[in-house]
């Protein structure tokens, strides 16, 4: 599911990019039907049944497309197109996975946190292997000493949005980017590396974002980013206190027979358990079979299901 999940996320923005250069498409609002036989054409073009693996879009989902057109501006641009300049990476969606391969990323959430962020980096530094940060944005000189730390050790560093504040970055589009922003402007001109891939609060399809969160996967994609759910949950923040045995038992014991895996831990403040748990968890994945990398645009990403 995940795999198709992250087509058709490409076979949206290949349709946006070719409808938005048609000569009609400032008459999108007052002329529905030219839209739809520019759409037919655009269907009939062999990357996007390949990339979609549909043979078509249901009615419900071509409302959907058209509800998006209805907003373009004369100029075939959205208005937040036009903005924040600086939220583009290179990127060829070309993905270097070996199916065959096990291999476990940790992934860590809502940090840097100056306690367990730097208690999990030396736990890594300790077994030598490398992991994953999405963090939020912080300024005191302790955090901002953690996102030099995270790079200079050789993790990946990503965004979690600035905020984290579901009503406030799923208001619109725009709202989510410049959210997003402040974040990666921040760990950029602190570290000196561009975030290139991210994960949304809450994971990408929740019950906050049901009605913008297509327009802004579609929008980051454009923009060369990529996005991460995962497929394993630690559990760490199931409730005010987890402890360490469990998040050992839920990572350890969860999709065995899974030959990728991408684990949801949490960094941020109230997760000491999370560090404490580490150790073990490093050593029985390594037990199991597993490497343990961090992740990079090069890998395939999770995605959770569309909701329909």
């Amino acid at each position: 599911m995940s795999v198709r999940a992250w087509k058709r996320v490409i076979t949206l923005v290949v349709i946006l990019i070719i409808v938005s250069l048609t000569a009609g498409l400032a008459m999108v609002t007052a002329d529905r039907k030219t839209l739809e036989n520019e759409f037919d054409e655009a269907m009939k073009n062999e990357h996007i049944v390949d990339l979609s693996e549909y043979g078509q879009m249901t009615r419900e989902e071509m409302d959907g497309l058209f509800g998006y057109f209805g907003k373009v501006k004369s100029n075939g641009f959205m208005d937040y197109q036009t903005k924040y300049s600086n939220l583009y990476v290179e990127n060829d969606f070309q993905f270097t996975d070996n199916p065959d391969e096990k291999i476990c990323y940790l992934t860590f959430d809502d940090g840097p946190d100056r306690n367990n962020t730097a208690r999990i980096l030396d736990t890594l530094k300790e077994y030598d292997v490398k992991a994953t940060f999405f963090v939020i944005y912080k300024d005191y000189k302790e955090e901002r000493e953690l996102y030099k730390r995270i790079v200079e050790e050789g993790h990946t560093i990503g965004v979690h949005t600035a905020s984290h504040n579901y009503n406030k970055i799923y208001a619109s589009v725009d709202a989510y980017l410049d959210d997003f922003e402040r974040c990666s402007d921040q760990v950029e001109q602190i570290t000196g590396v561009k975030p290139e891939i991210f994960r949304f609060p809450g994971g990408s399809v929740n019950s906050y974002n049901v009605g913008v969160y297509m327009e802004i996967i579609a929008e980051m994609t454009r923009r060369g980013y990529t996005y991460y759910d995962w497929n394993i949950g630690s559990g760490d923040a199931s409730a005010s206190y987890v402890a360490s045995s469990k998040i050992v038992d839920n990572v350890l014991n969860t999709g065995k027979s899974l030959n990728k895996k991408i684990v949801l831990f949490h960094d941020g403040t109230g997760h000491k358990t999370t560090a404490d748990a580490l150790p073990q968890i490093i050593e029985g994945l390594l037990a199991q079979g597993y490497k343990i990398e961090a992740l990079t645009k090069d890998v395939e990403p999770v995605c959770f299901g569309y909701m329909d």
